[in-house]
């Protein structure tokens, strides 16, 4: 009788567990607000050493119409500090922005021409005191990325369709023209700062007059001086070439470099590659094909998964070359100890055309910021933090998300496991990275937004426990409710541990000390707790 009751008691916690268990998943924690209006731009919200810091610019309506720069400043906990302004010109945009120790800079431009002037504005966030520099002598160029380290603004774009780089010093204002960068038949893949050993990677990739491409990694001081160039190539398979990469940090004077690789003139479709580069500029590839990946049809049903491995199965045997459909992009690499977690997204383009890799950067490249200048321009032109609360339709191209897949290598190159999970052929119209990644060497936890939704997945070593499992907005206050979300304004991402960073703006009904129903328009910044299964767990 007692066992039977135990049966009972065990059924009814696993139906109430299954019931909940996706609300437990998940877990709005605490929140920030400020005051803000529908139409305003959005916040800019970055993470710092102590929590995070969001700014933006406003205009203030009549016709004195003075532009104002505001920033606030939140803990771990989203306790928020007061909104902090500064007039900055009128008839100026923003153009970029980076953080340095204790100070925050903002790069805005005159007008939208590239010869417009520009003015680099400092906010020392200990003392709240800002200054301000012109940037003379500085090259016409189109501006693509914006660093800031050790008092010097590195300036990376594209003049006469060729990368140019110059290193503006904010308190002398010396100008340095990086040589080596400006080449025909060239573009930057990733500007990489390393304040640790006060230098800065460039990874190029050109062709050479033979049309055939390769990665050129270069590293130089604050100076000017480059300090190494290594150029990557893949010698073992001369009928290839390596495209893009993502560059990890500098980790015991080594580095590696991962991404995707094809035949010359081809798309780069064949499967992955990893370059590990010691400190001599000596290097080691490891290549890793669709036959390597035992999990890379997961994301498909059950039928249509067998009748594609049956189909690889069947190519191999008859030794022919297996390639990848559709583009397969890395997007993040994450260094552990002793491995790296490679984060690829698996997507068509509506065009049935390759993405145009030589004009994007092909993922962000900074693991704290989501804040990669051209990852986040619109389809139709415009940065999204300018997002004026109207919808835009004009949309040049979308992009049908199928998967995202994730492989973990030890620090040799020998592949641990890999997996994919289904994308549900989402279109968007950003060609940038399509969802968050938290993992802590156990759990892996993939979250992206889908209009006003979260969908979450999880990978515990490697295996899918659960994917796409979907929850509501919800805020910390149990007696407030969302009345609207401005969905163009959510933005997403991984902030620390287990804990990703929500934010946008909403309206917000609740009842005031009289009982009475008001309503608020406010920008928001939601912590989120992402949790594993919450099954429980049987004794045996």
């Amino acid at each position: 009788m007692r066992l039977e009751t135990n049966k009972v008691l065990l059924l009814f916690l696993l139906i109430f567990y299954v019931q909940l268990g996706g609300m437990a998943q998940v877990q709005f924690v605490q929140r920030a607000e400020v005051p803000t209006e529908w139409e305003d731009y959005d916040y800019i919200v970055m993470p710092t050493n102590d929590g995070t810091i969001a700014f933006r610019t406003k205009s203030e309506r009549g016709l004195r119409s003075q532009q104002k720069l505001q920033y606030f400043t939140t803990d771990r906990q989203l306790n928020s500090s007061v909104v902090y302004e500064f007039p900055v010109e009128d008839y100026y945009h923003l153009l970029g922005f980076d953080l340095d120790d204790d100070y925050l800079y903002v790069l805005f431009q005159e007008g939208e021409s590239i010869s417009g002037d520009r003015i680099i504005y400092t906010v020392s966030l200990k003392d709240q005191v800002m200054t301000a520099v012109t940037l003379e002598s500085v090259l016409d160029m189109d501006l693509q990325e914006f660093l800031v380290m050790e008092g010097k603004a590195i300036l990376m774009g594209m003049m006469d369709y060729r990368p140019a780089i110059q290193v503006f010093d904010i308190k002398s204002e010396d100008v340095i023209t990086i040589q080596g960068v400006y080449q025909n038949e060239a573009s930057i893949l990733q500007l990489r700062k390393d304040p640790e050993l006060k230098v800065f990677d460039v990874l190029v990739s050109k062709r050479d007059r033979f049309k055939k491409r390769s990665l050129s990694l270069m590293t130089f001081n604050l100076e000017g001086d480059k300090l190494r160039e290594v150029k990557v190539e893949p010698r073992e398979k001369p009928d290839m070439e390596i495209v893009e990469g993502v560059l990890t940090p500098i980790m015991n004077y080594k580095q590696v470099l991962i991404g995707p690789y094809g035949e010359r003139k081809r798309e780069p479709n064949m499967g992955l590659y990893m370059s590990k580069i010691n400190e001599f500029g000596e290097y080691e590839n490891e290549y890793y094909g669709l036959e390597d990946f035992e999990n890379f049809y997961n994301y498909l049903p059950d039928n249509q998964r067998q009748r594609r491995e049956k189909s690889v199965e069947r190519a191999i045997e008859k030794g022919k070359k297996v390639t990848i459909p559709n583009s397969l992009v890395t997007r993040e690499v994450i260094s552990g100890k002793d491995d790296f977690l490679v984060y690829n997204d698996y997507y068509l383009t509506s065009s049935g055309r390759y993405s145009p890799r030589d004009l994007m950067y092909s993922g962000d490249f900074y693991r704290y910021a989501p804040l990669g200048m051209r990852n986040r321009i619109l389809s139709s032109g415009g940065y999204p933090w300018y997002y004026s609360g109207y919808s835009n339709s004009s949309i040049n191209n979308e992009y049908k998300f199928m998967a995202a897949q994730f492989v973990l290598m030890d620090a040799q190159g020998r592949m641990i496991w890999d997996n994919t999970l289904s994308l549900e052929d989402k279109t968007s119209a950003s060609p940038g990275k399509f969802g968050e990644v938290s993992y802590d060497g156990h759990h892996l936890f993939y979250m992206y937004l889908e209009d006003d939704k979260l969908k979450l997945s999880l990978l515990e070593d490697g295996e899918v426990i659960y994917q796409n499992e979907e929850f509501e907005l919800a805020l910390v206050d149990e007696n407030e409710r969302i009345r609207d979300t401005q969905y163009e304004s959510l933005s997403l991402f991984w902030w620390y541990d287990d804990y990703f960073l929500l934010s946008g703006k909403q309206r917000i009904r609740f009842l005031d000390e009289t009982g009475k129903e008001g309503n608020r328009e406010v920008f928001f910044m939601t912590k989120i707790k992402v949790l594993p299964s919450v099954m429980p767990e049987q004794e045996e």
